[in-house]
């Protein structure tokens, strides 16, 4: 019997059971199952990673936006080809003297080797080159050729897992476009960080965008560096061939394009073999390309390569053509820079001067500044003679030295107004500047600044005070005991003499005498401290010492004054009695950021002496104009105007200066040898003084038209005018045979004359 329970039996091994409708379906559908299982858990772990990179790549992007955001905040700034020309250069801005607008004076390059022009003056041909084998695609893509980008990359990499035997691409130009190019030289960002070139895209990619490709192919042209300092085609145009790069020919342009890939290899004048091989090839990819025919392809690799010898270059020395002024500036401005902390070093100050965009606002008046040149620039022999002389040094080396000559002309506010360093047509930039940089003994110049000014001042002398005209004391000369101090002349009268006429004469022993009443404590003390003269030396450790009546009084000193602290000195004298410290420029800013860097508007006024003192000190320096040394010039007025001033020679008539003061200017000038050698003349032509001539015809021809102007007086009531005797130098009475009018504190006039009594 059937158990119901039993269960069927299992068929044998191999057995064939056709009625069955699929013995095996059980077992295949639990392995499906678990097959299904698999799956959905490694999709649901693709999906979970994923998910996983879309978030790290979310992340990462938006990490790499706010990068790129950070690193290219300033870019509008700093990537502003518009003022990519002023950013790279400084420019110094003078004042219209009619007008009053501030107007550029000189834009200022580095030793020639950074001189921006612009596109429309580059040749197609030199563009044209660049683009053949820098960027072939620069006309059409955005900032970035991403192919090359991409093989660059690639063989990067195999180089280095291959050592350089296998490469994907291979090409003479390189990854980064004309456009990246540009920015790296802007940013100066070259650093070998991987993020580096990500910068570099998006920053070409947004300047692509925002400039034309003419403004960026001139921007690059002008920023490409070259051999050495040398940036730019213009400057490497001169460099190379002492031309202007508009006039170069298509095989000078290849020339120059071949230098940048690599300036050392390619350096036509230390490599002239690689360069003609790259130029050539350039010419072989302008071709290619369809810039230039057949035609002018051949005849420019046949052009040979032909350099410029560096010495005989006729153009490039004369690029940046500098005026003393200038170069006054450009030394004054670095030396300023760092002593007021803005740079540590000279050479960091002179890199910020050419490469920082600054802009410098000048005191020059270009008006008197072109006169003051057209003057001292006049054919030697005009007023300044045409004397060489062979001068032999200390160890027996002879040049010839010629007559030389400068002027420096400042206004009552210490402003520099022109400035010129020596006679004849300037040839050098920052070279010897005779008015700022030289120092010279003085001569007479000296008397008044020092011996009469703070006689008066001190109430020790006054106008009309009388000193005997004969030797002060002895010294000893080669062994000798010799009268001290002379004159000029030689002689001495032996009586008494006046000072406004011993002033006006330029008579040494009156004003020593009036000079060792002040003493050379106190001169020296006024001269340093007060006026401000540098050069002065109290005790150099070696026996030599200004600390005396010599140096202080008749200018004899150790090293001398220069013409630029003379001229400072004098100011007191038409300017009431005070002074303000000389300076070429007011402010110096930042282009870019608007940051005053230097700033010279609130200087201080010093009052050097009194206004009373300052009066009667501007009238004793009338009577040089009108009867004293200086009478021969007829120029005791300028265009109706007064003038004052006061001549000086040194002993062995080795220096010869005159400083004239008008109501708007106070000029000193000097003559002489750059050795201080005896100027070999003497007669009409030296006393008609030539300084002083200089001096009369730059004034005359500046201030005409110019509003009239008198000096400065006292307040009413400080001085007074009296007559005095032209005798003793008392108040005049009746029986006095001659007389004069005087100037005097009014409570310190003379007493009455006591030898002519009625």
């Amino acid at each position: 019997m059937n158990d119901p329970k039993r269960r069927p039996a299992r068929p044998a091994a191999g057995a064939s059971h056709a009625s069955a409708p699929n013995p095996g379906s059980g077992t295949a559908r639990k392995k499906k199952s678990r097959a299904g299982l698999v799956w959905g858990v490694i999709w649901r772990l693709v999906v979970v990673l994923l998910s996983i990179a879309v978030i790290f790549s979310s992340v990462v992007a938006v990490m790499m936006s706010m990068y790129v955001v950070k690193v290219t905040a300033n870019d509008s700034s700093l990537l502003n080809l518009d003022n990519l020309k002023l950013s790279y250069s400084s420019t110094i801005y003078s004042t219209n003297p009619t007008t009053g607008a501030t107007e550029p004076y000189q834009r200022l390059v580095d030793n020639a080797d950074r001189i921006w022009v612009d596109g429309n003056k580059i040749p197609d041909n030199l563009k044209n080159a660049f683009i053949a084998v820098e960027d072939k695609t620069f006309l059409t893509n955005n900032g970035v050729n991403y192919k090359r980008t991409v093989s660059a990359a690639a063989n990067l990499v195999l180089s280095k897992l291959t050592g350089g035997k296998i490469k994907l691409y291979d090409t003479e130009q390189g990854a980064s476009t004309i456009t990246q190019q540009l920015i790296k030289n802007i940013t100066g960002d070259d650093d070998h960080d991987a993020l580096r070139k990500v910068r570099e895209i998006f920053r070409a990619i947004s300047l692509n965008g925002r400039y034309s490709k003419d403004t960026i192919l001139e921007a690059y042209l002008n920023t490409v560096g070259f051999v050495g300092n040398t940036c730019g085609v213009q400057a490497c145009s001169y460099n190379l061939f002492d031309k202007d790069v508009s006039q170069l020919t298509l095989a000078q342009c290849a020339t120059v394009a071949a230098i940048t890939n690599n300036p050392t290899k390619y350096n036509p004048r230390t490599e002239p073999d690689n360069n003609l091989q790259r130029r050539n090839l350039i010419l072989d990819l302008m071709l290619e390309q369809g810039y230039i025919s057949q035609a002018d392809h051949d005849a420019a690799v046949a052009e040979a390569l032909t350099l410029v010898d560096p010495t005989a270059k006729q153009n490039t020395a004369k690029v940046g053509n500098n005026s003393y002024f200038t170069d006054m500036v450009i030394d004054q401005v670095i030396s300023d820079l760092v002593s007021k902390g803005v740079c540590a070093t000279r050479n960091e100050a002179s890199a910020l001067l050419y490469n920082g965009g600054l802009a410098i606002y000048a005191t020059v008046d270009t008006n008197l500044q072109s006169i003051m040149e057209d003057v001292m620039s006049k054919e030697p022999g005009n007023y300044y003679p045409d004397r060489t002389v062979d001068y032999t040094d200390a160890n027996g080396n002879t040049t010839k030295l010629n007559v030389q000559g400068a002027m420096i002309t400042i206004d009552y506010t210490g402003a520099i107004r022109g400035v010129v360093g020596g006679v004849g047509t300037k040839t050098e930039d920052r070279s010897l500047n005779r008015a700022t940089d030289s120092v010279r003994q003085t001569g007479s110049t000296m008397k008044p600044i020092g011996a009469y000014s703070l006689g008066i001042d001190y109430d020790y002398i006054n106008y009309s005070t009388p000193f005997m005209d004969s030797a002060f004391k002895q010294i000893d000369k080669d062994g000798k005991q010799v009268d001290w101090p002379r004159n000029y002349s030689n002689t001495y009268t032996d009586k008494n003499m006046l000072v406004c006429d011993a002033l006006a004469n330029s008579i040494n022993t009156v004003a020593v005498r009036a000079g060792n009443l002040v003493g050379p404590d106190a001169l020296f003390d006024f001269m340093t401290n007060t006026l401000g003269i540098t050069s002065l030396v109290e005790d150099d450790g070696a026996g030599h010492t200004d600390l005396d009546l010599g140096p202080l009084v008749l200018g004899s000193m150790t090293k001398g004054v220069s013409l630029a602290e003379m001229a400072h000195a004098y100011m007191m004298f038409g300017d009431g009695g005070t002074v303000t410290p000389l300076h070429c420029y007011t402010t110096v800013e930042n282009i870019q950021t608007g940051e005053v860097l230097l700033d010279n508007t609130l200087l201080p006024t010093t009052r050097a002496i009194g206004e009373d003192t300052a009066m009667i000190m501007n009238k004793l320096l009338r009577n040089v104009m009108t009867e004293g040394t200086a009478r021969s010039t007829k120029s005791s007025t300028i265009d109706g105007m007064e003038t004052i001033g006061k001549t000086g020679t040194t002993s062995d008539d080795k220096d010869h200066w005159f400083i004239g003061l008008t109501p708007y200017y106070v000029t000193a000038t000097w003559m002489g040898y750059d050795q201080p050698i005896e100027l070999p003349w003497k007669g009409s032509q030296y006393s008609l003084h030539p300084p002083t001539l200089a001096w009369k015809d730059v004034m005359t021809r500046v201030q005409e038209n110019y509003e009239f102007k008198a000096f400065p007086t006292a307040p009413t009531g400080t001085v007074v005018t009296a007559e005095y005797c032209t005798e003793s130098g008392g108040l005049a009475n009746p029986s006095c045979p001659s007389k004069k009018t005087g100037y005097y504190k009014k409570d310190k006039l003379p007493d009455p004359c006591t030898i002519h009594v009625g």
